[in-house]
């Protein structure tokens, strides 16, 4: 016997979902109704325990015996019930969780749903769950039912038998499970990090009962009085009513939408009294963080210990863990001075004293929360945290040197970054300290130098705009407060803007504005508010010519188009004896440039703005110009695009030199060429050529010189809009303040946000720099005083944007910056620097929800349904640095495994210790550096104390 797999079906009173396993399988009415197994992949067998039948003996000693794996879905729930079933506790060595597995691949974690999108033939029976309230859980005492609080089998045969098929049925299908994940089997060191989180999930962690029990008690007479007080104030029936506190406030002459957190907060800042009293009244009794106080209550043992707070493989995106049941992870983060204090009084219910010295019960009761946990008697906490674990890995992995030496010098990231900003020393909890958190806020935003921007003098480059020109905001023509120097910074060009990949831009039929990395990556259009030096308003049916061309695209690529070469217009092939000068423009892969480039008529004007949408000859009389006739090729039937229009044409860049009248060998064929005069050919946009799709030719005909090899573009004909991204350079960077009420303006024709809202003021907004107590007026001075630039992070972003795409539309491994892409049975791999991958189901390349391409997969979005989800490079990034980070923590934890983890959250560890232990001691252990990570510096931090507490 080599493995078991094994389901159970089971009964107690205590709500599973409210209090977690460990305290379920502790009821003293826990029972273990169905016992279903199957040993190494054969047939299933159910034992029926509810009906006295008895787990065969060599099944009952195979479950102690680390020699043999025991596999189920959901592992943690089938070992502690069996743990108390039998009075032995199951270590976790050799128990495995297909659960786990399935998460390490991307797919759902409940059994029903992977089931449902691997397509198994014996999925979970979709009646389980009303057999499941039938039996396993308590029943409401009826005149029908003679008064029961539980069904048993006697009382319905035939579902007793239809409940034995189900958990048949479970065991099929987490075998069905494990066969189809085989190919891709989770690493031993990932079990490895499995079996410390069951380990630490068994060990649980103390709670202060005495206090959890005075603060439930307190809480209570604090709502009770809370209520009475606003029921006096407004009269209200039930003033904890929405509907009825809206209603009270319109007749108070304050209409609001909202009555949430925020939107009680922001009321706050505006009304008078009374009503500020009633809703400062309703904002404490709100408070919902202290329902933790009756989740502890809920989870905690006979041990005086709450166990299974953590989910292994949580977030499977990333792997990191979550939290279960009273959520670690989010607990109110405590800030008073007198936090001892308080807890003193909350643990002797003086709720009186309590009144007396604090504002608000409701307020310290949150602060609290933290310090319900506790160490056995005689022990102490150790909590150590890493420092700025996601601002080290990133700039590892980008090699942004301004960070690393930072960090190398010991330095405090944020602190830095202030230092940088305000000139000033600034160090945690110490001088200037309050402006480390503005540091940590600031973010970039910025328009490249040279760029035109629409004023009421005509376009002037952004450099040289001065307040007293105004600006297009494509509606009016507005004021402003200066341009601002940004330095220099990488930059993209896309749609003829050249900004930063974080600058914040409008685009086609969306009403808020997006980062113009986003919108370049996604291939979508920008809104146009320029035509030259005319102003476009934003709303209207105008259209420049440029505009009306790109309109017809999609129509002219659905017709043939007579003698034009099938393959990329982008990388077009360039004579190797001399340049085409007549074509230059061809060759900048520019969005919808003109084919024909610099145009060629004879006659010499004064340069000036064009007002017409075609261009003028292409030639003089006696040169010629081949245009290779291509397979596939065919007649353009669109007349406007086709015909030849009589007349010279004065336009820019006069052709000056005449074009070549040597044969050219690009191709071995060519038409004869007709004379024509005096007419000019209408344009050609590029943008129009590399949307025929189906006109690509994987190689380029050979030329009349049989001497030389012209090569193909064989993948030219498929729109590439994303490229335009990547056309990266770096600029010096300007910026504009506070262009009118609407913070925009217009830049290369396109709509943009100016640096006093959008761009980085934007992002600290986002950020939530007004909650961190940063007004709005401090937000532009943040963002001008920090220049430190992050080009290499940047570069990151893309390179990853560009590998994943890569793999995805060739089907063949990518790399960059030591990270490794795969496309593998419909499953986009990344693997990390410790062996680790991160999966992704069924990724395509597709339309994003603003019509460009973008990377889609399948995974559970925002609404827990399983669906196909958008992503791009940095937010692939994002889960990339998060999962080293989070293989950073169980890499400590490793090295730690010997010490009593009781609980960590995100980037922090918190030991029950002897009072011997060393906190140095454990916070050199933790900041040592993995050796799959070399060069990576890290550093841990920590305190001690007698309850648990943020320091």
């Amino acid at each position: 016997m080599k493995s078991i797999g094994v389901d159970l079906e089971t009964f107690s009173s205590v709500d599973l979902s409210k209090c977690g396993v460990y305290r379920y399988a502790s009821s003293p009415d826990f029972e273990i109704l169905l016992f279903g197994f199957s040993v190494d992949g054969g047939d299933v067998q159910v034992v029926d325990l509810a009906c006295g039948e008895e787990i065969p003996a060599d099944i009952v000693e195979a479950l102690s015996d680390d020699s043999v794996i025991k596999w189920s879905y959901n592992n943690n729930f089938e070992r502690v019930c069996l743990s108390n079933y039998f009075g032995t506790w199951f270590e976790p060595g050799s128990w495995r969780c297909t659960m786990v597995w399935a998460a390490y691949l991307g797919l759902p974690r409940s059994l029903e749903d992977v089931g449902a999108v691997l397509g198994l033939e014996k999925q979970k029976l979709s009646e389980g769950k009303e057999l499941i309230r039938y039996f396993c859980v308590p029943c409401k005492p009826t005149k029908a039912n003679g008064g029961r609080t539980r069904n048993l089998p006697e009382h319905d045969r035939e579902k007793w038998e239809r409940f034995k098929a189900y958990n048949l049925r479970d065991v099929e299908a987490e075998m069905q499970i494990q066969q189809r994940l085989a190919k891709f089997p989770v690493p031993e060191f990932v079990w490895e990090e499995y079996r410390q989180d069951q380990e630490i999930n068994d060990r649980g962690i103390g709670v202060d009962m005495e206090m959890v029990t005075q603060a439930i008690a307190m809480d209570g007479r604090s709502k009770s009085e809370l209520s009475a007080a606003m029921q006096e104030l407004t009269e209200l029936e039930n003033p904890n009513s929405v509907q009825q506190m809206k209603q009270w406030l319109s007749e108070n002459g304050i209409e609001t939408d909202s009555l949430d957190k925020k939107a009680v907060a922001g009321l706050l800042k505006k009304v008078p009294e009374p009503l500020k009293t009633v809703l400062t009244l309703r904002q404490q009794l709100a408070k919902s963080s202290v329902k933790k106080y009756q989740a502890m209550e809920n989870a905690v043992c006979a041990d005086s210990r709450a166990h299974g707070m953590f989910a292994f493989y949580g977030a499977n995106r990333t792997g990191r863990f979550s939290g279960r049941i009273i959520q670690l992870q989010n607990l109110y983060k405590n800030t008073m001075p007198d936090l001892a204090q308080a807890r003193e009084l909350v643990r002797c219910g003086d709720f009186e004293a309590l009144e007396i010295l604090y504002d608000s019960v409701p307020e310290v009761l949150s602060e609290l929360i933290r310090t319900a946990f506790v160490p056995q008697d005689g022990r102490k906490f150790i909590v150590a945290d890493f420092s700025a674990i996601e601002a080290r890995v990133i700039a590892w992995i980008a090699g942004e040197r301004w960070r690393i030496k930072v960090f190398e010098g010991g330095g405090d990231i944020y602190c830095a970054s202030a230092s940088q900003m305000f000139h000033v020393p600034v160090e945690k909890h110490g001088v200037n300290g309050h402006l480390r958190q503005k540091g940590k806020q600031a973010e970039l935003a910025c328009i490249a130098e040279g760029q035109p921007v629409l004023t009421d003098k005509g376009l002037i480059p952004i450099e040289a705009v001065t307040r007293e020109h105004r600006l297009w905001d494509g509606e009016n023509w507005v004021s402003h407060e200066g341009v601002v120097f940004r330095g220099e910074r990488e930059v993209i060009e896309y749609e003829g803007l050249r900004a930063t990949p974080d600058h914040l831009v409008w685009i086609e039929g969306q009403p808020e504005p997006v980062q113009f990395g986003i919108a370049a990556s996604c291939g979508v259009h920008l809104i146009q508010t320029g035509d030259g030096g005319r102003a476009v308003r934003m709303g209207e049916d105008h259209q420049c010519g440029k505009t009306l061309e790109q309109g017809d695209e999609p129509l002219l690529c659905i017709n043939k188009m007579h003698g034009v070469r099938g393959s990329a217009v982008a990388v077009p092939y360039k004579s190797p004896q001399r340049k085409i000068k007549g074509m230059p423009k061809l060759f900048t892969a520019e969005a919808d440039t003109f084919v024909a480039g610099p145009t060629a008529d004879s006659g010499k004007t004064e340069v000036r703005e064009s007002k017409r949408s075609r261009i003028p000859q292409l030639r003089r009389p006696g040169d010629k110009i081949h245009v290779p006739k291509r397979e596939r090729g065919g007649a353009l039937f669109d007349k406007d695009v086709r015909a030849a229009k009589e007349g010279t044409g004065n336009r820019p860049h006069q052709q000056r030199q005449g074009l070549c009248s040597w044969e050219s060998s690009v191709c071995h064929t060519f038409r004869e060429q007709q004379q024509q005069t005096l007419h000019g050919s209408q344009p050609f946009l590029t943008g129009i050529l590399a949307l025929c799709k189906k006109r690509g030719d994987p190689q380029t005909l050979p030329g009349t010189d049989q001497g030389r090899n012209h090569s193909g573009c064989g993948n030219g004909s498929v729109r590439k809009t994303e490229k335009l991204a990547y056309h990266q350079c770096k600029a010096r960077l300007y910026d504009i303040r506070n262009a009118g009420k609407h913070h925009r303006f217009t830049v290369s024709g396109k709509l943009v946000h100016n640096c006093g809202y959008g761009g980085a003021v934007g992002a600290l907004k986002a950020m939530g720099a007004l909650g961190a107590g940063m007004t709005e007026d401090e937000l532009q001075p943040l963002v001008d005083s920090w220049r430190a630039s992050n080009p290499n992070i940047v570069s990151f972003w893309w390179a990853v944007d560009r590998a994943v795409k890569e793999c995805i539309k060739k089907r063949i491994p990518t790399e960059t910056h030591g990270i490794r892409f795969s496309y593998e049975s419909g499953m986009l791999f990344i693997t990390l620097f410790s062996g680790r991958r991160l999966a992704y189901v069924k990724p395509r390349i597709g339309e994003n929800r603003f019509g460009g391409e973008s990377v889609t997969y399948m995974g559970v979005g925002g609404t827990k349904k399983w669906e196909r989800l958008e992503s791009y490079g940095p937010k692939f990034v994002e889960n990339i640095v998060q999962a080293v980070s989070r293989d950073i923590l169980c890499y400590a934890m490793q090295t730690l495994k010997n010490c009593a983890i009781v609980a960590h959250v995100h980037d922090e560890i918190i030991i029950e210790a002897d009072r011997r232990m060393s906190l140095p001691a454990v916070c050199e252990q933790m900041g040592r550096t993995p050796p799959w990570a070399k060069g990576l510096l890290l550093r841990a931090d920590g305190y001690e104390c007698d309850f648990y507490q943020k320091d």
